[in-house]
Protein backbone atom coordinates (compact mmCIF):
# COMPACT_ATOMS: atom_id res chain seq x y z
CA UNK A 1 0.00 0.00 0.00
CA UNK A 2 1.38 3.40 -0.90
CA UNK A 3 1.49 6.43 1.37
CA UNK A 4 -1.13 8.15 -0.82
CA UNK A 5 -3.55 5.30 -0.17
CA UNK A 6 -3.18 5.51 3.61
CA UNK A 7 -3.42 9.29 3.94
CA UNK A 8 -6.45 10.05 1.78
CA UNK A 9 -8.81 12.49 3.43
CA UNK A 10 -12.58 12.27 3.68
CA UNK A 11 -15.21 14.58 5.13
CA UNK A 12 -18.45 13.61 6.84
CA UNK A 13 -21.12 15.94 8.19
CA UNK A 14 -21.81 14.63 11.69
CA UNK A 15 -24.51 16.32 13.77
CA UNK A 16 -24.21 19.38 11.56
CA UNK A 17 -20.44 19.69 11.86
CA UNK A 18 -18.00 18.79 9.11
CA UNK A 19 -15.43 16.27 10.32
CA UNK A 20 -12.31 15.34 8.42
CA UNK A 21 -10.73 11.93 8.63
CA UNK A 22 -8.10 9.75 7.11
CA UNK A 23 -4.59 11.01 7.60
CA UNK A 24 -2.51 8.93 9.97
CA UNK A 25 -5.34 6.49 10.76
CA UNK A 26 -5.81 5.71 7.06
CA UNK A 27 -8.90 5.04 5.04
CA UNK A 28 -9.51 1.66 6.66
CA UNK A 29 -10.70 3.19 9.93
CA UNK A 30 -14.28 2.22 10.62
CA UNK A 31 -16.89 4.90 11.27
CA UNK A 32 -17.14 3.93 14.95
CA UNK A 33 -13.45 4.63 15.59
CA UNK A 34 -13.55 7.83 13.51
CA UNK A 35 -16.53 9.16 15.51
CA UNK A 36 -14.91 8.26 18.83
CA UNK A 37 -11.65 9.90 17.68
CA UNK A 38 -13.69 13.11 17.33
CA UNK A 39 -15.09 12.84 20.86
CA UNK A 40 -18.45 11.33 19.91
CA UNK A 41 -18.51 8.46 22.37
CA UNK A 42 -22.24 7.71 22.36
CA UNK A 43 -21.94 4.86 19.90
CA UNK A 44 -20.23 1.90 21.52
CA UNK A 45 -18.34 -1.15 20.31
CA UNK A 46 -20.21 -4.14 21.64
CA UNK A 47 -19.41 -6.95 19.27
CA UNK A 48 -17.43 -5.40 16.37
CA UNK A 49 -19.41 -7.70 14.07
CA UNK A 50 -22.62 -5.77 13.45
CA UNK A 51 -24.69 -8.09 15.64
CA UNK A 52 -25.55 -5.95 18.69
CA UNK A 53 -26.44 -2.48 17.33
CA UNK A 54 -24.64 -0.62 20.15
CA UNK A 55 -22.79 1.38 17.47
CA UNK A 56 -25.84 2.32 15.36
CA UNK A 57 -25.92 5.82 13.87
CA UNK A 58 -28.31 7.42 11.40
CA UNK A 59 -27.17 8.08 7.82
CA UNK A 60 -29.13 10.26 5.39
CA UNK A 61 -30.05 8.54 2.13
CA UNK A 62 -31.90 10.09 -0.81
CA UNK A 63 -35.46 8.80 -1.08
CA UNK A 64 -38.34 9.22 -3.46
CA UNK A 65 -38.54 8.89 -7.24
CA UNK A 66 -35.87 11.52 -7.84
CA UNK A 67 -34.24 11.62 -4.41
CA UNK A 68 -36.17 14.72 -3.29
CA UNK A 69 -36.69 13.40 0.24
CA UNK A 70 -34.29 12.18 2.91
CA UNK A 71 -34.63 8.77 4.45
CA UNK A 72 -32.72 8.12 7.66
CA UNK A 73 -31.18 4.67 7.80
CA UNK A 74 -29.58 3.11 10.89
CA UNK A 75 -26.09 1.86 10.10
CA UNK A 76 -23.73 -0.15 12.30
CA UNK A 77 -20.71 2.14 12.56
CA UNK A 78 -18.42 -0.77 13.47
CA UNK A 79 -18.88 -2.30 10.02
CA UNK A 80 -18.69 0.60 7.59
CA UNK A 81 -15.38 2.26 6.75
CA UNK A 82 -15.53 5.95 7.62
CA UNK A 83 -14.26 6.77 4.13
CA UNK A 84 -17.40 5.13 2.70
CA UNK A 85 -19.39 7.95 4.33
CA UNK A 86 -17.38 10.65 2.52
CA UNK A 87 -19.65 13.56 1.68
CA UNK A 88 -22.62 12.11 3.59
CA UNK A 89 -24.61 13.26 6.58
CA UNK A 90 -24.59 11.27 9.83
CA UNK A 91 -26.50 11.85 13.06
CA UNK A 92 -25.41 10.21 16.30
CA UNK A 93 -27.38 9.98 19.55
CA UNK A 94 -25.52 13.09 20.74
CA UNK A 95 -26.88 15.00 17.74
CA UNK A 96 -30.53 14.21 18.37
CA UNK A 97 -31.05 16.24 21.51
CA UNK A 98 -29.57 17.73 24.64
CA UNK A 99 -30.34 17.15 28.32
CA UNK A 100 -32.44 20.33 28.22
CA UNK A 101 -34.16 19.51 24.92
CA UNK A 102 -34.58 15.79 24.42
CA UNK A 103 -35.62 14.32 21.10
CA UNK A 104 -39.00 12.50 21.38
CA UNK A 105 -37.22 9.13 21.14
CA UNK A 106 -34.88 10.02 24.00
CA UNK A 107 -37.82 11.37 25.99
CA UNK A 108 -39.87 8.19 25.59
CA UNK A 109 -36.91 5.93 26.36
CA UNK A 110 -36.40 7.82 29.64
CA UNK A 111 -40.11 7.89 30.48
CA UNK A 112 -40.58 4.17 29.80
CA UNK A 113 -37.41 3.15 31.66
CA UNK A 114 -35.91 1.76 28.47
CA UNK A 115 -32.33 2.17 29.66
CA UNK A 116 -30.55 0.51 32.54
CA UNK A 117 -26.77 0.39 32.12
CA UNK A 118 -27.01 2.67 29.06
CA UNK A 119 -24.49 0.85 26.90
CA UNK A 120 -26.98 -0.09 24.17
CA UNK A 121 -29.18 3.00 24.53
CA UNK A 122 -27.52 5.28 21.92
CA UNK A 123 -27.81 2.53 19.29
CA UNK A 124 -31.46 1.88 20.16
CA UNK A 125 -32.16 5.62 20.08
CA UNK A 126 -30.66 5.99 16.58
CA UNK A 127 -32.51 2.94 15.24
CA UNK A 128 -35.76 4.20 16.78
CA UNK A 129 -35.26 7.72 15.44
CA UNK A 130 -34.65 6.38 11.93
CA UNK A 131 -37.97 4.51 12.12
CA UNK A 132 -39.65 7.53 13.73
CA UNK A 133 -38.88 9.48 10.53
CA UNK A 134 -40.13 6.67 8.30
CA UNK A 135 -41.28 7.65 4.81
CA UNK A 136 -44.91 6.74 5.50
CA UNK A 137 -45.76 8.14 8.95
CA UNK A 138 -49.33 6.84 8.59
CA UNK A 139 -48.04 3.30 9.11
CA UNK A 140 -47.45 2.22 12.71
CA UNK A 141 -43.95 2.01 14.18
CA UNK A 142 -42.34 -1.18 12.88
CA UNK A 143 -40.78 -2.97 15.85
CA UNK A 144 -38.71 -5.04 13.40
CA UNK A 145 -36.66 -1.88 12.85
CA UNK A 146 -35.12 -2.61 16.27
CA UNK A 147 -34.24 -6.23 15.48
CA UNK A 148 -30.58 -5.31 14.97
CA UNK A 149 -30.24 -3.99 18.53
CA UNK A 150 -29.59 -6.09 21.63
CA UNK A 151 -30.06 -5.21 25.29
CA UNK A 152 -28.70 -7.41 28.05
CA UNK A 153 -30.05 -5.46 31.05
CA UNK A 154 -33.46 -3.87 30.78
CA UNK A 155 -35.39 -6.37 28.79
CA UNK A 156 -37.30 -5.37 25.74
CA UNK A 157 -40.71 -4.46 27.13
CA UNK A 158 -39.80 -0.87 28.21
CA UNK A 159 -37.93 -0.34 24.93
CA UNK A 160 -40.93 -1.61 22.97
CA UNK A 161 -43.26 0.55 25.06
CA UNK A 162 -41.12 3.62 24.29
CA UNK A 163 -41.18 2.85 20.56
CA UNK A 164 -44.95 2.33 20.46
CA UNK A 165 -45.60 5.51 22.48
CA UNK A 166 -43.79 7.69 19.96
CA UNK A 167 -46.64 8.36 17.60
CA UNK A 168 -45.55 10.17 14.46
CA UNK A 169 -43.57 13.36 13.94
CA UNK A 170 -45.51 16.55 13.33
CA UNK A 171 -43.52 17.55 10.26
CA UNK A 172 -45.18 20.96 10.06
CA UNK A 173 -43.84 21.93 13.49
CA UNK A 174 -40.75 19.75 13.85
CA UNK A 175 -37.48 20.38 12.17
CA UNK A 176 -36.29 17.53 10.03
CA UNK A 177 -33.23 15.83 11.44
CA UNK A 178 -31.18 17.15 8.53
CA UNK A 179 -28.73 19.70 9.83
CA UNK A 180 -28.25 21.05 6.34
CA UNK A 181 -31.70 22.61 6.63
CA UNK A 182 -32.00 26.25 7.57
CA UNK A 183 -33.85 25.49 10.79
CA UNK A 184 -31.45 25.86 13.75
CA UNK A 185 -30.44 22.66 15.53
CA UNK A 186 -31.79 21.83 18.99
CA UNK A 187 -35.16 23.44 18.34
CA UNK A 188 -37.87 21.93 20.49
CA UNK A 189 -39.17 18.83 18.77
CA UNK A 190 -42.85 18.43 18.08
CA UNK A 191 -44.86 15.32 17.57
CA UNK A 192 -48.33 13.98 17.52
CA UNK A 193 -49.20 11.81 20.46
CA UNK A 194 -50.26 8.21 20.17
CA UNK A 195 -51.49 8.17 23.76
Amino acid sequence: MTTAQTTEQFTITVNGVTLRGGGDRGVHTNALDALRDHGLTGCKEGCAEGECGACAVMVARPDGPSGERTRWVPVNACLIPAAALDGQEVVTAEGLGTPDCLHPVQEEMARAGGSQCGYCTPGFVCSMAAEYYRPDPEKPFDLHSLSGNLCRCTGYRPIRDAALALGTPDMSAARHVSYSATVPPRRRWARTSSR
